[in-house]
């Protein structure tokens, strides 16, 4: 979590409000959607960890304001602070209608980091870098929920990469992402 926190806050310094009507790999956001986007699942895994419940409202809210990247590394830091207490893992979270165990919420919330900080960077020209054991925790989370995210349109179909790809190349194109995406 605290490596995806770091390359999500690195990606958000560079996704300055100038570039936020850019286009991003999440065809139907722009940089601003998918920065507020960010700034939501940052939240929600502070909730998740803290609360084991995240407001419904929270996905419908606009967070975006000129402090944003600022904002989002204060809540990665909230989020890892409030996962560091031993009882977040031990309850089940909920979300919106969904229950599900702690550590399936961190994964997915931390996966969703991984893969969005990737959209940022490349559609404001950054290069992106996570740790291995990083990339690996992503693309054994989009391995394993891969159909299912396809079934509810989180993840579109699968973009054919080189078998001896790196694995976070591996877990953008399991999420329907051409890692070779520039704007």
């Amino acid at each position: 979590m605290a490596d995806a926190a770091a390359s999500a806050a690195q990606a958000a310094r560079g996704a300055t409000p100038d570039k936020f009507a850019s286009p991003t790999p999440c065809s139907e956001w722009e940089v601003r959607s998918l920065a507020n986007h960010l700034l939501q699942v940052a939240t929600a895994l502070t909730f998740a960890g803290r609360e084991g419940a995240i407001p419904p409202s929270l996905w419908q809210a606009d967070l975006i304001s000129d402090d944003w990247a600022w904002r989002l590394d204060r809540q990665m830091h909230e989020a890892i602070e409030a996962w560091a207490d031993p009882q977040s893992w031990d309850r089940t979270v909920k979300m919106d209608t969904a229950e599900m165990p702690a550590a399936i919420a961190a994964t997915m919330f931390t996966s969703d980091l991984v893969i969005h900080s990737w959209d940022l960077a490349r559609a404001t020209g950054q290069d992106y870098a996570c740790g291995d054991d990083t990339a690996e925790m992503a693309l054994e989370f989009v391995t394993a929920m891969g159909e299912q995210g396809r079934g509810m349109g989180i993840f579109l179909e699968p973009v054919p990469v080189a078998e001896q790809a790196p694995a976070l190349e591996k877990a953008l194109g399991l999420s329907g992402r051409d890692p070779g995406w520039n704007p």
